[in-house]
């Protein structure tokens, strides 16, 4: 005999756990890109936007996963 175990839409709502993987990737993929090319400006831009070269190197450095 076949068992099933009911579970209703709220406990499990497929929809919705795919979406904030989306929404995670999509996140993990701009922060990426964005310490990319952090990692690539030249001195002048640094000034510009107020961080020294080390500190420009230690955010490009971190894994995209971190904040």
């Amino acid at each position: 005999m076949i068992r099933t175990i009911p579970v209703s839409i709220r406990e499990f709502d497929l929809s919705k756990i795919l979406v904030n993987a989306a929404r995670t990737l999509y996140r993990w993929q701009v922060r990426a890109e964005q310490r990319h090319r952090l990692g690539e400006l030249d001195q002048h831009a640094l000034c510009d936007i107020g961080i020294t070269r080390d500190q420009a190197r230690s955010e490009a450095r971190k894994p995209f996963w971190w904040r």
